[in-house]
């Protein structure tokens, strides 16, 4: 079976071993009918033109290991941080393949909780990825924890309230990772009250996110699979019982991602983005709360409806769904994970 692309003009052409060869501009890959890279030098295939022209394997035959990197298994997951209510239903599980093997994905803030979660989460679905963050200490540990799971991993410490390091990083990474399909905007000043919290949040949450697209984006367009996504708060969402700046910058970023995927859906490019709750992790602001003011801590553990705060690995997950193939018609989407903390009606 033989197919042209009918935006790139490449040609797909299935092989009696399942495997799928592609060739465009005077190169050559061949690819597994899921979006794996096997052999040759173009690396980057339209991941539902392949499964369609590859289809399902026949008989016994198994696809040829591919020759690129895999990561190592997904050791289980361990359960949510003591106080936080029952367990997490998913941990222990791999998951589903989303057709991240070899995608180039790069995630602000990503030295601890929810950044590096969503580090690990993508290493672990065989993408490589750059991270940045202020500490060095804690970015070489990250950088390690990443290198150990099979993939190549770029590191650097970077202010991202400092837009031209925050480009050059975006640069580098690209550079280094040998482009760029996969753009996690999570760096936040966090909350505060005051005239300098609403520029730390301005610059931190609303100005890293647009200055990083606008870095990532010639790279972004060049992919076959681009995505973008915001992590956002639901303290954007509801009154949670102080107005402070952190709360509007967050929602600047819901309405700001909306209209990027509208702009941005002509040049192949999703955005989208991932709204979590209260999420618990050792070091985190939950944590300091339940040992410094349990009754606040108390109060929003008994606004979860499940029963629990959340775990960086679950926010973890949505993102990377969002940010997978596996999406391919969502953009535009706010993914609210907060187990039920918020109670607004959502149409």
């Amino acid at each position: 079976m033989k197919l042209r692309h009918p935006l790139t003009g490449a040609i797909y052409t299935r092989r009696d071993d399942g495997l799928v060869d592609v060739e465009h501009d005077a190169r050559s890959g061949r690819f597994h009918p899921d979006g794996r890279h096997h052999s040759g030098e173009l690396r980057e295939a339209d991941f539902h033109l392949l499964g369609w022209v590859g289809g399902p394997l026949l008989g016994s035959r198994q696809p040829a290991r591919s020759t690129s990197p895999r990561p190592a298994p997904v050791a289980a997951r361990p359960p949510p941080a003591p106080g936080t209510g029952r367990n997490d239903p998913n941990a222990g599980r791999t998951g589903m393949d989303l057709g991240l093997a070899g995608r180039r994905a790069l995630v602000t803030a990503a030295s601890r909780g929810i950044g590096l979660a969503i580090a690990r989460t993508l290493a672990d679905e065989g993408a490589h990825v750059a991270i940045c963050a202020r500490g060095a200490g804690g970015l070489e540990a990250a950088r390690k924890d990443l290198e150990g799971r099979g993939v190549r991993v770029f590191a650097r410490s970077v202010d991202v309230a400092d837009g031209e390091a925050l480009k050059a990083f975006v640069g580098e990474a690209a550079e280094a990772l040998g482009g760029l399909d996969i753009f996690v905007s999570n760096a936040s000043g966090g909350p505060g009250l005051g005239e300098a919290a609403w520029r730390a949040n301005f610059e931190i949450d609303v100005l890293s996110a647009a200055r990083g697209v606008e870095a990532a984006l010639p790279h972004l367009v060049a992919s076959e699979a681009a995505s973008i996504v915001f992590i956002s708060s639901t303290a954007a969402l509801e009154f949670l019982g102080l107005p402070q700046p952190y709360n509007a910058m967050k929602a600047a970023l819901i309405a700001h991602a909306g209209n990027l995927s509208q702009a941005l859906a002509a040049q192949g490019v999703r955005v989208n983005v991932v709204t979590p709750g209260p999420i618990y992790f050792e070091g985190g602001s939950w944590e300091m709360l339940k040992n410094t003011m349990p009754r606040v801590y108390e109060q929003a553990l008994e606004q979860c409806a499940i029963g629990r705060m959340g775990t960086p690995e679950e926010v973890a997950r949505a993102v990377a769904f969002l940010a997978s193939p596996a999406a391919s018609l969502v953009t535009g989407a706010n993914l609210v994970a907060d187990g039920g903390f918020t109670k607004r009606i959502a149409y």
